[in-house]
């Protein structure tokens, strides 16, 4: 019988096929790989991109439908007794005279070419209320709590029939008074007399009429805050984010990842059927004059959103931006040209038609 032959080792031949077939298997576990990486990151684009554009439109969507409030009674009705001579006075911040206005930022407030909402109104839920009748209308006001409130702050009574803003000019004692009295111990403080309101009230005023609100105010009566907020776009840090400014205070960031904020309006002349008769594009810095603004009842924002992600498309996108856009021969809006021709993250379009119900409520109590 022949011997067996031992084998002392491998030739070429198999160890060539053995490292090809390990090539092989190697280089489709490396495209496993990277397909799950790109699979992966493009899910997490695709989320943060929805994340921001959904959360974003609800806030906005909110705030536009709350806008305009004073109260059970519309603006017209409301007096305003702050100090238009007095230090510190703004027509922005005190006047609280437009419960909406729109205007395409030229770098002033926010990145030029974004458009700036701007919306007043006043908050709060009436938690503070008259405890006593006032016995002239000039008397401090007896209340059932002045937790939040202080030295300094403006805010608006109203009982459905009148309303005053004023501010408190000195900081509220344990018994629950509120202090509104005239001169400028405050900035702007309160000097005005009653005006430019449709309802007039006997309003039982002894002495300086400075110091007088618009009636005696009894338990019916509420006490809010006012507020005057501006949304825009700035960039922080690299960023773009929507920010909102409350008054004077600082700006709060709202949301990154909003690249630009454009709006058109929804007007109803005369605020007659509240419903919008026509459209507004907000293109430039006076593209709504105030009195137009008056009479806005719809606001309609498309926002474009990016991914914080680059490397995520292909190639650089194309969308059709702002979505009222006719784009029946194409996407309107290309990223390579009007951003960066090397822009690979993922945009999307978000947009939200929002009512100012205020208003529409306003109309329908008028036809009634």
């Amino acid at each position: 019988m022949r011997g067996i032959i031992r084998q002392t080792g491998l030739s070429i031949i198999e160890l060539m096929v053995a490292i090809t077939l390990g090539l092989i298997l190697t280089a489709g576990l490396v495209q496993i790989f990277s397909g799950n990486q790109r699979s992966f990151t493009v899910a997490e684009a695709n989320m943060r991109v929805q994340e921001t554009g959904r959360m974003t439109v609800e806030f906005l969507n909110r705030a536009v439908r709350n806008a305009d409030y004073w109260g059970c009674i519309p603006r017209d009705n409301v007096g305003n007794k702050l100090d238009p001579t007095g230090t510190g006075y703004s027509t922005d911040l005190h006047e609280f005279e437009d419960g909406f206005q729109a205007y395409q930022s030229d770098g002033t407030v926010g990145i030029a070419g974004t458009d700036v909402m701007v919306l007043r109104g006043v908050g709060g839920a009436g938690d503070v209320s008259i405890e006593d009748e006032m016995p002239n209308s000039s008397a401090n006001l007896d209340v059932n709590t002045t937790e939040g409130i202080h030295e300094g702050d403006i805010l608006l009574i109203s009982d459905c029939i009148a309303g005053d803003i004023f501010q408190v000019t000195a900081e509220p004692t344990t018994s629950n008074k509120i202090q509104h009295n005239g001169g400028n111990k405050q900035e702007p403080g309160n000097a005005k007399t009653r005006d430019g309101v449709l309802v007039v009230v006997d309003n039982n005023c002894p002495g300086d009429a400075a110091n007088c609100l618009s009636k005696q105010y009894d338990g019916d009566a509420q006490i809010f805050k006012p507020y005057f907020y501006q949304y825009y776009l700035d960039i922080v840090d690299g960023r773009r984010a929507l920010y909102r400014k409350d008054g004077l205070k600082a700006p709060v960031e709202i949301m990154d990842g909003v690249w630009d904020f454009q709006m058109r309006v929804g007007i109803d002349p005369g605020l007659t059927t509240g419903e919008a008769s026509q459209w507004v594009d907000i293109n430039s810095t006076t593209a709504l004059s105030s009195a137009a603004a008056s009479e806005v009842v719809a606001v309609q924002i498309s926002m474009l959103v990016r991914s914080p992600q680059d490397r995520v498309a292909d190639a650089a996108m194309a969308v059709c931006y702002p979505s009222w856009s006719d784009c029946s021969g194409g996407p309107n809006f290309n990223v390579a040209t009007q951003i960066d021709a090397d822009s690979r993250h993922l945009y999307r379009v978000y947009t939200a038609t929002s009512t100012i119900r205020n208003r529409v409520l306003k109309v329908e109590q008028n036809e009634s």
